[in-house]
């Protein structure tokens, strides 16, 4: 997704409350168990900081952190620097390696950016970032539990006479082809192991969701970022995009309700195989 995309979702991001607050409360409590078993200061990256929130469940474990978050939008790095102390790097986690040391982190923080970045280079880039004995904290969401968002982009859009609708629809299709969400927990256990990775920690989210208005649909799916991709339309201005968006939920029926499955991971560089050079 765009820079121009990210800094329009940094003016409405919530980690507050919902989803992003309950993920980074869990992540948090279970992944500072694993790092008090560390000795001395504590290199973490955060390959998509946001607004430093995850940095900052962290920190307040009184862990000896020496945190970096790394972002492509500069008004998400802003807001996470106003919140802790860190360094910040603007640039895409797909260029992790290019501008951050390499096995120099004890964790390193990939949360929610599948959509925008490849499942394969992000684990080779999070690879090269761990220090012997690290940990890659990944968090994704998965297509399973999706069916009624996909039921009704068929049935509100695809399928609609209108023709706007209809281009809707097909913006819609091209923002998920464009995403790198897996399609379950299976399919992406497989591409850890082909990175030469493995998982040491497994632990699953699901939160039923309802939106009761159009207002509720837009918040969540725009002004938090869940289907922040569709703002990122080429040659189409975000305010105009934001529009459409508007617009566009308006043409469902409501309550909507769908279940949001998200997987937590901690993982790490799989032991050589046995006989191996």
């Amino acid at each position: 997704m765009s820079q121009r995309a990210h800094d329009a979702v940094a003016a409405g991001y919530n980690s507050g409350s919902g989803i992003i607050a309950d993920k980074n409360r869990e992540v948090a409590a279970k992944l500072g168990e694993r790092l008090r078993l560390r000795t001395g200061p504590l290199a973490v990256a955060d390959l998509g900081v946001g607004d430093g929130a995850m940095l900052a469940q962290l920190a307040a474990l009184g862990l000896p952190l020496v945190m970096t978050g790394l972002d492509v939008s500069p008004a998400m790095l802003k807001l996470a620097a106003a919140r802790i102390p860190l360094k910040t790097v603007h640039a895409p986690a797909q260029r992790a390696r290019e501008v951050l040391p390499a096995a120099a982190f004890d964790a390193v923080l990939a949360h929610f950016i599948l959509a925008y970045v490849d499942r394969r280079t992000l684990l080779e880039q999070a690879r090269g970032l761990l220090a012997p004995g690290g940990v890659l904290s990944l968090v994704t969401t998965t297509e399973e539990g999706g069916g009624p968002f996909f039921e009704g982009l068929d049935r509100f859009f695809l399928q609609s006479r209108n023709p706007l609708k209809r281009a809707i629809g097909r913006v819609c299709q091209r923002a998920i082809a464009q995403s790198h969400v897996p399609e379950s927990f299976a399919s992406l256990e497989a591409e850890i192991h082909a990175a030469g990775l493995v998982v040491l920690r497994r632990d699953t989210m699901r939160q039923h969701i309802t939106f009761d208005d159009a207002a509720a649909a837009y918040r969540f799916g725009i002004e938090e970022g869940w289907a922040a991709n569709f703002l990122a339309m080429p040659g189409v201005p975000v305010r105009a995009a934001q529009a459409i968006a508007r617009w566009g939920t308006r043409q469902a029926t409501y309550p909507f309700s769908f279940t949001h499955v998200i997987e937590m991971l901690e993982i790490g560089v799989a032991a050589p195989a046995e006989g191996a050079d």
